[in-house]
């Protein structure tokens, strides 16, 4: 009886304990870019268009101005995409894609730099394109005040 206990028991942790699969990252960017795609075309999806003046960080000078339109499910209210658009001497247009309540993918694009890019799984990063480690900072962050008025405001 205590061979088959100590077996029992050793067979449920080599269970538990055992390896877990984990996908690659190219499988995990592959997945991101097939959702980014369909969120990008379902016609489906409810938008809300905020716009208003870009000012210096002392808030008195306009330099700019800003429109973001977020897509959402208007059935369930979950927050799909962000896209942000920035216009002062350039423009800088930024598209966040949420899935499950968290950032999934980020990209920027600007006029004569390369496209910025961030892939985020299960809220981890798992690749970046042409982000520094302080840009990844200010664009997650970003994506949180874009979520957080969202769902003030739904």
């Amino acid at each position: 009886m205590g061979k088959r206990l100590l077996y029992l028991v050793f067979v449920i942790v080599l269970v538990s304990c055992g390896t877990k699969v984990s996908k690659n990252p190219e499988s995990l960017i592959k997945e991101v870019e097939l959702y980014s795609a369909k969120i990008d075309s379902d016609k489906a999806l409810e938008t809300d268009i905020i716009e208003g003046a870009l000012t210096d960080t002392e808030g008195f000078e306009d330099i700019g101005k800003f429109k973001y339109t977020v897509f959402f499910n208007k059935e369930t209210n979950e927050l799909l995409k962000i896209k942000n658009l920035e216009t002062t001497n350039k423009t800088i247009t930024e598209n966040y894609y949420f899935k499950n309540n968290k950032l999934s993918y980020f990209d920027s694009h600007s006029e004569n730099s390369k496209p910025k890019k961030i892939f985020i799984y299960n809220g981890k990063v798992v690749s970046t394109e042409s982000v520094s480690a302080e840009e990844q900072k200010l664009f997650i962050a970003k994506a949180k005040r874009f979520q957080k008025a969202f769902n003030e405001t739904h």
